[in-house]
């Protein structure tokens, strides 16, 4: 915006001056010209003048005397058509014969411009007669280049740009200085709004800036506060819920590990074996549905996290969970690899993969945590049957699950690896892995 403010500011200022500063160059230059002509005339009548009272003599000495500015030359022709007295001292008493001479011998005056052969180039003269005892008895010429003449009006002209550029920057200066004014408010409120997705308790200050600026940052506080408690509010609904349903799901619990443990009837005890997996897979999906709830609600700061130990420590937590069923869990981790993330999201991520990839592997689980150019990259892989490619983005949707997914998921894995990838500032895909299934990649941010 204050590029923008500038570059219109200096526009119209710049164009106000040039077009006040054109027709000057154009008035300013006939004037320079006219009033240099007028001073030529001006000249050479005085010097007609002073000739004409002075003898013959003299009139050498009084012509050096009189060129008033570099290029100037003043000539003293007689009837004879000779030159009797010249300031460039280009030698006496040799024909001077020229058309102004001509016209002062004559009586009359001659000013105007004509090609010089001597010069190579146009020359400014006047002429007028020399009259002793009314008789014209001589002529003087006054002339200049005509190349001077046009660096006068040249450098009239320079002064104008010059003029005109220093309005261009003066106007550029106090744009600047009025669009920081009008802008700086504005960056700050920026700022706090790109920074309240991450702390809602961050305000705006209502007092800064012009009327629309601060009538943006109340509104804009206004919903801070309101999207504060809305997060409260599920928070404390996510904490209840939690006690709640866990309470009476682990009085359930007890009561068939019960059952298990002291029915007589095989059945029975299938049957109660078989609703205590249900109870679990229910506190899982419970678990699942919070952490959900969080991560719609989340506005916690990030804050660097050791990746690389809290992936180890998981699949160390796993090893012996899939080795049970026979699977091979490999990993390759890169050590000290920091992530800037919510608080338990690396755990949360790497957890939910595990357990996904563990309910279609047949043998083996990769796991990769390296550095990329986007921040830290987690895959999980797995040797299963893998997800068709035209599934791979859906399977992230909440409650979905692949036309090949196993009896008993929830649909909610993935789910929660993007959105909580997401709510750090990354992201997760799916493809084909190297190993034939299905590989999960997730990236976090390093700052």
């Amino acid at each position: 915006m204050t590029r923008r403010l500038v570059m219109a500011m200096t526009l119209i200022a710049v164009t106000v001056a040039v077009t006040l500063a054109l027709p000057m160059v154009s008035v300013v230059a006939q004037n320079e010209q006219t009033a240099l002509v007028s001073e030529l005339q001006v000249e050479t009548l005085a010097a007609a003048s002073l000739l004409s009272s002075q003898s013959y003599d003299k009139w050498t000495a009084t012509v050096d005397s009189l060129p008033s500015r570099d290029g100037e030359r003043v000539v003293v022709v007689s009837q004879l058509m000779e030159l009797v007295a010249d300031s460039d001292h280009s030698g006496l008493e040799r024909a001077f014969n020229r058309p102004e001479i001509r016209k002062a011998l004559r009586g009359k005056m001659a000013s105007d411009v004509r090609m010089s052969n001597t010069l190579g180039s146009e020359l400014r003269y006047v002429a007028a007669p020399i009259v002793k005892n009314e008789q014209v008895v001589a002529a003087v010429r006054v002339s200049l280049p005509e190349d001077l003449v046009r660096n006068a009006v040249r450098r009239t002209s320079f002064m104008l740009v010059g003029f005109v550029l220093a309005v261009a920057l003066i106007a550029a200066a106090v744009a600047w200085l009025l669009a920081s004014s009008i802008s700086a408010p504005v960056r700050a409120l920026a700022d706090i709004a790109k920074r309240l997705p991450d702390d809602l308790e961050l305000r705006a200050d209502e007092t800064a800036g012009p009327e629309e600026v601060r009538s943006v940052a109340t509104a804009m506080n206004d919903t801070a506060r309101r999207l504060f408690d809305l997060v409260k509010r599920t928070e404390r609904v996510a904490a209840d819920a939690s006690h709640h349903l866990r309470t009476p799901l682990t009085g359930i619990r007890l009561r068939l590990e019960a059952i298990a443990d002291t029915a007589e009837d095989a059945e029975i005890t299938d049957q109660a074996s078989h609703a205590l997996s249900e109870v679990d897979r229910l506190n899982h999906r419970i678990d699942q549905v919070l952490a959900l709830a969080r991560s719609d609600a989340a506005s916690g700061e990030r804050q660097p996290s050791n990746a690389s130990a809290t992936v180890l420590s998981r699949i160390a937590s796993f090893t012996p969970i899939v080795a049970e069923r026979g699977i091979e869990l490999e990993s390759d981790i890169e050590p000290d690899l920091s992530a800037m993330t919510t608080n338990g999201a690396v755990a949360r991520i790497i957890d939910e993969l595990l357990s996904n990839a563990q309910h279609y592997a047949r043998s083996r689980i990769r796991v990769h945590l390296r550095a990329v150019e986007d921040g830290v990259q987690l895959t999980v892989e797995d040797d299963g049957k893998g997800v068709p490619s035209n599934e791979l983005e859906s399977i992230f949707g909440r409650f979905s699950r692949g036309s090949g997914a196993v009896p008993g998921g929830t649909g909610l894995g993935l789910a929660l690896v993007r959105e909580t990838a997401l709510v750090c500032g990354g992201d997760a895909t799916a493809s084909r892995g190297e190993l034939g299934g299905l590989a999960v990649r997730v990236v976090l941010p390093t700052e």
